[in-house]
């Protein structure tokens, strides 16, 4: 038979058990598709140095913010800097769908809760083939910036297994993905092309390439601004704006024949010598000018030059 003591052991065994039990850290989809697509909440896990700092959840960002935000990060190999091999982390798609289902996530998750997800995308190839690849990561917002650890990245689907599967009438296949851990490196060795907004996480004097420091609002007004500014250079010109650039053009004509009727008057003055009305370096002088402005040819040029030389 239990003493009291025991008894009160027990239950306080049982206190501490269901605090630390997996219902009670269970997991929490907040978005999914089949069995592979995913955002959800989870426990928070270990840092380098143990138990991490708590984050700062909840908190309240704008979906539009992420999505801008996640848009325009690109990477390269870090072996081979050429063009052609720079890729997005996230296609727009992908950046739209974690923009809108990570700021309900960061709405409800808890201090001691990280976001883990997993996203897909189809890319068209060379021949028009066209490849899926899926994305999956781990997210929470700590020290003001949201955190995106890259685990999966681009992975693509095990098409023997799949292949295997679907004769047996099985038309998906669970996949278990690398969400990225803060106390271990994934293998993503991709370089990221920082901008404004946009870091790595440095530890301890090493560049973390997986892990990318997010200044939400910073990233997403500039992505905002070049968006914009590409608008203004595209946009289509408006029949006031050809009115007016017609207008102006045609009083520059106008002022134009009357510079050239003024100069061309003030070169043949006075070719009689005595009876000129300018001096001689004044008329050499229009007459330079008239042909640097293309208002007179070479050969009239040479004549009205010949014409104001015999005056001397």
């Amino acid at each position: 038979m239990f003493s009291k003591i025991n008894i009160v052991r027990f239950l306080l065994a049982l206190l501490v058990t269901a605090s630390w039990s997996p219902l009670a850290r269970a997991d929490e989809d907040i978005w999914k598709s089949g069995l592979n697509l995913y955002v959800r909440l989870t426990e928070q896990d270990d840092a380098a140095s143990g138990r991490p700092v708590p984050n700062q959840h909840p908190v309240n960002l704008d979906p539009a913010a992420i999505a801008n935000s996640l848009i325009d990060i690109q990477v390269w190999d870090k072996h081979w800097f050429k063009k052609d091999e720079i890729e997005e982390v996230f296609s727009p798609e992908q950046a739209r769908l974690l923009g809108q289902q990570l700021a309900i996530a960061l709405r409800k998750a808890s201090p001691g809760q990280d976001i883990v997800f997993a996203v897909s995308r189809t890319d068209t190839k060379f021949l028009g083939f066209r490849d899926l690849s899926y994305t999956a990561g781990r997210a929470f917002y700590s020290n003001d910036r949201l955190n995106i650890i890259i685990g999966d990245f681009m992975r693509p689907p095990d098409k023997f297994q799949e292949r295997a599967t679907s004769s047996a009438g099985v038309m998906e296949i669970k996949y278990y993905f690398r969400h990225g851990r803060r106390d271990d490196p994934s293998d993503f060795e991709s370089a990221v092309m920082t901008g404004d907004g946009v870091e790595v996480y440095n530890e301890g004097g090493k560049r973390r390439l997986d892990w990318l420091v997010i200044d939400v609002n910073r990233a997403s007004a500039a992505r905002l601004a070049e968006e914009k500014a590409g608008e203004e250079a595209n946009a289509p010109v408006s029949d006031e704006a050809l009115r007016q650039e017609a207008a102006r053009f045609a009083q520059e004509r106008r002022e134009m024949r009357l510079e050239m009727a003024r100069m061309r008057k003030e070169v043949g003055s006075g070719q009689t010598g005595a009876e000129s009305t300018a001096p001689i370096e004044s008329r050499l002088k229009t007459l330079d000018e008239l042909r640097q402005k293309k208002l007179i040819s070479d050969e009239e040029y040479e004549r009205k030059r010949q014409d104001i030389l015999n005056d001397l």
